[in-house]
């Protein structure tokens, strides 16, 4: 849930996300020691980690104040760029135990030469509000966890209404895979994710196809910056990302409850500027 909080000297839009434990300030104005006043006065007591979406200016301000950087984007705040800043206030959600096995897969894909997009989107089709149903089915099948209640057909129908666009792969007429865009028309990024394939339709390029047929409708609309954040586990999400030229933007320990449980998410990102 997002609010809107303010005070005299200072405005923060907070997303509160108490099934994942977090709170992420999405955007802020007025002076950095008044927001983040605001910030602290605002965040619920079961918060075990706070990120704030920051801009490189404000970098030492928060570092100071217990904050570290996690990740980054390029572009992300209508070309200027955007850091993940986390501060944990348990001390278990701050350990990284898998960093070796995350960075093995990072450095095993970036060794490689990244692959230009894909050409043929015909097989692509945009899912609408009455796919809402099967898109539902699909995710609960796959993802017995997330962040979002993605199997939740109601909820589905409602990010449709937010302007979130769907698009799928189908075999025999039933969706086998699907990724979407989530657009922040304020400040010309979108969000690729809720990525998710049927086991048996894996391995056959479906999920690169998708996000090339993202972008490639997205740019039309002025969207500078498009970025993900994956599972760092997955080696197949990662790559994908890799092969469409993405930058990796950095890891986020701990970050959601996702597909196994508690999991650390990468960060990548495809900006006009770089």
């Amino acid at each position: 849930m997002t609010s809107e909080i303010r005070s005299d000297s200072a405005a923060i839009s907070l997303y509160s996300d108490e099934f994942n434990r977090r709170v992420r300030i999405d955007d802020y104005s007025g002076a950095v020691n008044d927001v983040l006043r605001l910030v602290i006065q605002s965040i619920p007591v079961w918060t075990e980690k706070l990120i704030i979406k920051a801009r490189t200016n404000d970098l030492i301000f928060f570092e100071l104040h217990g904050f570290e950087k996690e990740a980054y984007i390029e572009g992300y705040f209508n070309g200027t760029d955007m850091h993940f800043l986390a501060k944990y206030f348990s001390q278990s959600r701050s350990v990284n135990t898998k960093a070796a096995e995350e960075q093995h897969i990072i450095d095993t894909i970036v060794s490689r030469e990244a692959s230009h997009p894909v050409a043929n989107l015909d097989m692509v089709s945009v899912a609408t509000k009455d796919d809402a149903r099967e898109l539902a089915l699909l995710y609960a099948s796959i993802f017995k966890i997330y962040p979002t209640p993605l199997g939740d057909a109601g909820h589905i129908i409602k990010t449709f209404d937010d302007g979130t666009k769907y698009v799928v792969m189908r075999e025999q007429g039933a969706i086998v895979s699907v990724a979407s865009a989530e657009i922040n028309r304020k400040y010309s990024n979108a969000e690729l994710t809720d990525c998710a394939t049927r086991p048996e339709a894996q391995g056959k390029g479906y999920m690169r196809m998708l996000l090339s047929s993202l972008e490639k409708m997205l740019l039309p609309e002025g969207v500078g910056c498009l970025y993900t954040i994956a599972r760092a586990e997955s080696y197949a999400m990662n790559k994908a990302f890799f092969q469409l030229n993405f930058k990796y933007g950095g890891r986020m320990t701990n970050n959601c409850y996702i597909y196994s449980g508690l999991e650390d998410m990468n960060v990548w990102y495809k900006s006009a500027n770089t």
